[in-house]
């Protein structure tokens, strides 16, 4: 069944038709936006070219969760050149067929798998992002713990009695690679990201995809601690 976006993304594509449309799917604080954009190609009924002003306004706004477009009257079946351009970006490719309404989408070896992830508790959470982004940007390895759901509500504090034993002291103003914490409608930290710098961090809120976020102005308020990885 095609989820309401791919309906809205269907749409303008067969709006555009016989033109290829294209467009980007943008992760923009955890939900996924479509944002059409104008297809500069010479040729529009067999190419698409995004746009770059607009590319750079998304770019701008969110994560790149996708790069869009739709093949007319053939199947969507990424070409040669769509895979070698979405490895050079780095940055998944978006198929939809017109006016037959296939998808298919493409992700290159090297992207980047700690963005645009479906929330599930234990397995892609707050911690698991942090723990992978630990790994792969340091090559260290954080515990994993079996986190109790909703443990801020029946008097346990996870953060505040494991992070000295997890290698972390706490630190008076961030830099990247810290590790943020915050206590949302809670009396103890109960959600953590890392900061990227320029007030920026990355985290995986419930119910919401991985994303890169402003601290500012709403979590900036929500902030416990910054605590830095110290363990030689």
């Amino acid at each position: 069944m095609l989820s309401k976006i791919d309906k809205e993304i269907l749409s303008y594509c067969l709006d555009k038709y016989p033109e290829e449309a294209c467009g980007i799917l943008l992760n923009k604080k955890g939900h996924l936006v479509w944002v059409p954009c104008d297809n500069v190609a010479e040729d529009k009924e067999s190419n698409f070219v995004l746009d770059s002003t607009q590319y750079l306004q998304a770019h701008f706004q969110g994560d790149i969760h996708s790069i869009v477009h739709s093949h007319t009257n053939s199947s969507s079946k990424l070409s040669e050149a769509d895979k070698k351009a979405s490895d050079f970006l780095k940055i998944p490719y978006t198929v939809y067929s017109v006016p037959d309404g296939e998808k298919t989408t493409y992700h290159p070896p090297d992207s980047n798998n700690l963005l645009g992830r479906t929330y599930e508790f234990g397995v892609q959470d707050c911690w698991i992002l942090v723990r992978d982004y630990y790994k792969q940007e340091y090559n260290i390895t954080l515990p994993l713990l079996d986190f109790e759901d909703d443990w801020w509500m029946k008097g346990l504090n996870y953060f505040d009695d494991y992070f000295t034993d997890f290698g972390f002291v706490e630190a008076e103003s961030p830099e990247k690679g810290d590790v943020i914490l915050f206590s949302v409608r809670s009396t103890v930290p109960n959600h953590c990201g890392v900061y990227l710098g320029e007030g920026l961090f990355m985290h995986h809120a419930e119910n919401r995809l991985s994303c890169r976020e402003s601290l500012y102005p709403f979590w900036v308020k929500q902030i416990t601690r910054y605590s830095r990885y110290a363990k030689s």
